[in-house]
């Protein structure tokens, strides 16, 4: 290990347990876009369920980011307790962003009559932006104590 690696885990803070809370709702919000998703499109309520799915998945995306975002988050808490990993810490915050416009037109493209396959190939996408975004949060809390975040 080196020298600017924790040589033990830090004990959990209040930043980083309102980051794992956030990121158990957000796993929730992907599982049930997922669900949506995979439901038979010759369903007549297919594309508005998921279509909400979608939405329910913006609005857990829109906490995550208001929490570890904001002046006490989890971002920085990281960059005050690990400075060495302020490009990571930015790389990370500056996906978010683009996650929400990918979010969005992709609730955008359901909603406007896309086909259900391609319906489907958008969503798929999006949540594997979603959770790639996801594992570099949780190698990013890691580097910075050593522990997992946890949460799914």
């Amino acid at each position: 290990m080196s020298d600017s690696e924790p040589t033990e885990p830090a004990e959990p803070t209040e930043a980083l347990a309102a980051a794992r809370k956030r990121r158990v709702s957000l796993k929730t919000a992907v599982s049930a876009v997922e669900v949506a998703a995979a439901s038979p499109a010759a369903d007549p309520s297919w594309r508005s369920d998921l279509v909400d799915e979608l939405r329910g998945l913006r609005g857990a995306f829109d906490d995550h980011v208001d929490e570890v975002e904001g002046d006490d988050g989890l971002l920085a808490e990281l960059l005050a307790d690990a400075p060495q990993l302020a490009n990571h810490i930015r790389n990370v915050r500056d996906e978010h962003p683009d996650l929400c416009v990918q979010i969005d037109s992709t609730i955008e493209q359901v909603e406007g009559g896309a086909e259900p396959e391609q319906a489907r190939d958008l969503v798929l996408e999006t949540l594997l932006s979603v959770a790639r975004h996801r594992q570099h949060g949780a190698d990013l809390v890691y580097q910075a104590y050593y522990i997992d975040i946890g949460g799914g």
